[in-house]
């Protein structure tokens, strides 16, 4: 039977934010169906993430809000026709959904087939014994592996092929990571609860290559075999610690050519023989003896490390696969930042800086969870930062991490520390290691004998012992115009200066424009290095001569991101910076942006007019206002950063919201959401609030609006700004009164404007610039779900508890109340 062209298409999604995914596999989304849109097919996009922004975009997609599970998606596929499913813009949660609709028949059945990954390869990628079997056609050396049902097989194998092994489940029912077992006792105990998790009652045990190397490789492929690398990163940390967890610089650092093409080869070697279309992210470990390699990981869609190799070359991946996915090649493919040249899309891209993604943790918020770096990832965000040199990126990522996250990371005070206490440490990685390693050498440990201790590249040891020295020099010599050059150009930032000057960071600054003429320049990110004319919008600063940003021109507006997700701020805040950028640019300004969170929805292609890939502080915040001279400066919320700027006399509109919280943990049935603008109130809609504290849209009875209706007209006492507020209202022996009323919670807001119809972030954006919005009101969009938070006690190993406040959330989701 010949197959007809698809029409009906369906993009999986991830589901909601939770530790080992945010925001980078809705990004692509994002790219992919707008890509689509310009196509004549119907799409369809399915989530539970009640924080997704795809509702609110301006292309024609039907935004299916649904838990993510083989029968929920059957119903879809017959309800909708669906001629093709996507997975690769849904990690490994669509992938697994993938494998349970081919086994379960309803994909021939229907005639439904896979877009961009094949069903052959996804039921080899989820099995590794079938992998195996792959790489060994290839010719590609594979680690042991084996896939066991009992015990007893498991504890065989071990025997065999020595300890320590990794173990994790097949088809697993939740996101797991391997498990590292150094012994008997470990691997029986972890086998039963992996035994537990596994859908067909599998695991999967194989040696451990824990201390080698962890080497990351992205390829592209399209329909015809034409093949590129883009991108190769290399692990600070080796395997032992989640990649997550680790500090990744890209291009590699201390790879020899051998090693490095060797593992090029071999991701090119891996896509074609899995016949991917589009983007395939391959994980090595490479032993540092003999530069021998095994494949540890193979992942043909997009995951945080894709979404950092297109911010670090500037490549727009996830556009050139959506034309890939839509029938061109790479060949046929053309960027629009190029000037010239008829296939840039096949050139693969050339680095003149140094990339780096950097861990961030929640940990403050989360005392009794274990802190030791593992294979299980316990980062909840991270933010990359680029340089001219492998020190002064490490310094921008450091400094990208605010005072506040800088005491998540580092429990432990590492000057504090006895010998004893740091060797441990140093031996036994836990969250803020850069930190211990430098104070290791600040008192004398040697390159050597930090590399035996960490199984860490002596090169990283050697850049790091380069930051002490000159932190040293600075410290001997106070407003020193030559050691202050040579910082700054290394990468430290006037705070840190300061602190070792002991002064304050504002006289730092002073001294070093007014006395030292010492300025931020700024370098455009783009995939050929200036081997071709090519127009960007995204740079980053350094302090060299040439500066490569051109200033802005017409009505503009500086907008603040949210930088790395924390728990409280994240996939949330996403959206709200989403939706702000978009009415900014509705209502006639030109957007820049400032964000340095890699897996981020606002660092699309396209969004902003200008970005800039900086760390989130106040001299880097104050050097781009330099730069640009915005109109206006839009912030979400009051926080950290906000503050400090306002104390410098930098007007900045902070749009109002709450950041944090909604009242957390009063006792109430009902939330109504309102508009007050100059002393005008309007109500949106009413949700309630069940025993669980989740939220259920609700249409309001008479009984019920007569009740309401009088304190919504009250509510006014209560407020003294225009905006958008939460209306909290307990009742009580029938009787309804207001608990509070306070600014809409970011954490709140895309449910609710889902719900209501609204896009509420871009209204209290219009009432910030303009004093006003046009209200206009929508009926309760009506469904058989409710939302909660997802918190992630589960990844620390913590048992939740039974009201965990709402400022511990990592993100949300829509759950069926059927």
């Amino acid at each position: 039977m010949a197959r007809s062209r698809a029409k009906n298409i369906l993009i999986i999604g991830a589901g909601p934010t939770q530790i080992g995914r945010d925001t980078e596999s809705e990004a692509a989304a994002v790219q992919i169906i707008k890509n689509f849109a310009e196509t004549d097919r119907n799409l369809f996009y399915v989530t539970s993430d009640a924080n997704s922004v795809i509702p609110r975009l301006d292309v024609d997609v039907k935004f299916i809000e649904a838990e993510l599970t083989v029968n929920s998606l059957i119903q879809i596929l017959r309800e909708n026709e669906i001629d093709v499913i996507l997975p690769v813009a849904g990690n490994t949660v669509a992938l697994q959904l993938s494998e349970q609709l081919n086994e379960s028949g309803i994909l021939k059945e229907l005639n439904v087939r896979t877009m961009g990954v094949t069903t052959t390869t996804i039921h080899n990628i989820n099995n590794p014994e079938l992998m195996n079997r792959v790489l060994k056609h290839i010719k590609e050396p594979t680690i042991p592996t084996t896939v066991v049902e009992n015990v007893t097989d498991a504890l065989r194998f071990a025997k065999r092929v020595g300890f320590p092994v990794l173990i994790k489940p097949i088809a697993s029912l939740t996101k797991t990571n391997r498990i590292k077992c150094d012994n008997e006792h470990q691997l029986m105990e972890m086998l039963e609860s992996a035994f537990k998790v596994s859908i067909t009652n599998q695991v999967a045990v194989e040696k451990s290559v824990v201390g080698y190397k962890e080497i990351e490789m992205i390829v592209i492929r399209d329909a015809e075999g034409s093949k590129l690398l883009i991108n190769g990163g290399e692990n600070f940390n080796p395997i032992g610690v989640h990649s997550g967890d680790s500090i990744i610089f890209s291009p590699t650092q201390t790879l020899t050519d051998v090693e490095f093409q060797s593992l090029r080869t071999a991701a090119l070697k891996i896509a074609e023989i899995l016949k991917i279309k589009g983007v395939c992210h391959v994980q090595f470990a490479l032993d540092p003896t003999d530069g021998k390699h095994f494949i540890t990981r193979i992942n043909p869609f997009f995951d945080r490390s894709s979404a950092f190799a297109a911010r670090a070359t500037g490549y727009p991946i996830a556009n050139v696969v959506a034309k890939i996915l839509m029938g061109q090649n790479l060949r046929e493919i053309k960027l629009s930042g190029v000037q010239r040249h008829d296939s840039l899309a096949l050139i693969e891209p050339v680095m003149d800086h140094i990339a780096v993604r950097f861990p961030t943790w929640s940990f403050a918020s989360f005392k009794n969870a274990n802190q030791q770096l593992n294979t299980r990832m316990k980062s909840t965000g991270s933010v990359m930062a680029f340089g001219r040199s492998a020190e002064e990126a490490l310094q921008k990522a450091i400094r990208s991490v605010d005072s506040t996250t800088a005491a998540e990371q580092a429990a432990l005070d590492e000057s504090q520390l006895s010998e004893a206490q740091l060797i441990n440490v140093l031996i036994h990685p836990r969250a803020g290691e850069v930190y211990y390693l430098l104070e290791a050498i600040r008192r004398g440990y040697t390159v050597d004998e930090l590399a035996k201790m960490t199984h860490i590249d002596a090169f990283y040891f050697y850049k790091l012992r380069h930051l002490v020295k000159l932190e040293r020099r600075l410290r001997d010599n106070r407003f020193d115009m030559a050691a202050l050059q040579e910082a700054k150009y290394f990468g430290f930032g006037d705070t840190q200066i300061a602190h070792l000057w002991q002064v304050r960071s504002d006289e730092v600054r002073d001294f070093r424009i007014k006395k030292t003429h010492v300025f931020a320049t700024y370098k455009g990110v783009e995939p050929t290095a200036g081997e071709f004319p090519y127009l960007t919008n995204t740079y980053y600063s350094t302090f060299e001569d040439e500066d490569e940003a051109v200033r802005t021109t017409g009505k503009k507006i500086l907008v603040l991101g949210t930088a790395n997700s924390q728990v409280g701020t994240n996939s949330a805040a996403e959206y709200t910076t989403f939706q702000t950028i978009q009415r900014c640019q509705k209502l006639g300004y030109k957007v820049i942006l400032i964000n340095n969170n890699p897996n981020a929805l606002t660092l699309i292609p396209d969004l902003a007019d200008k970005i800039y890939l900086e760390p989130l502080t106040v001299e880097n915040c104050l050097n781009i206002i330099h730069q640009e001279k915005p109109d206006k400066i839009i912030a979400q919320g009051k926080w950290e950063i906000v503050t400090q700027l306002v104390l410098r006399n930098v007007q900045v509109e902070q749009l109002p919201v709450s950041r944090t919280t909604r009242s957390e943990n009063i006792e109430a049935d009902y939330m109504g959401v309102i508009s007050s603008i100059n002393g005008s109130i309007n109500l949106f809609g009413v949700v309630r609030i069940d025993e669980d504290n989740m939220f259920i849209p609700i249409e309001v009875s008479e009984a019920l609006k007569v009740k309401v209706d009088p304190l919504i007209k009250n509510a006014n006492q209560h407020i003294t700004n225009n905006g958008i507020y939460s209306v909290i209202i307990k009742e009580n022996m029938h009787q309804l009164q207001i608990v509070s009323v306070v600014p809409l919670a970011v954490q709140d807001l895309p449910f609710l404007s889902f719900a209501f119809d609204q896009d509420f972030a871009g209204i209290i954006t219009e009432i910030t610039l303009n004093g006003s919005s046009k209200i206009e009101n929508h009926p309760i969009i009506q469904g058989d779900y409710r939302y909660s938070h997802v918190y992630p006690y589960t990844q620390f190993g913590l048992k939740k508890p039974q009201n965990p406040p709402f400022s511990l959330a990592i993100g949300a989701e829509f759950q069926s109340i059927k």
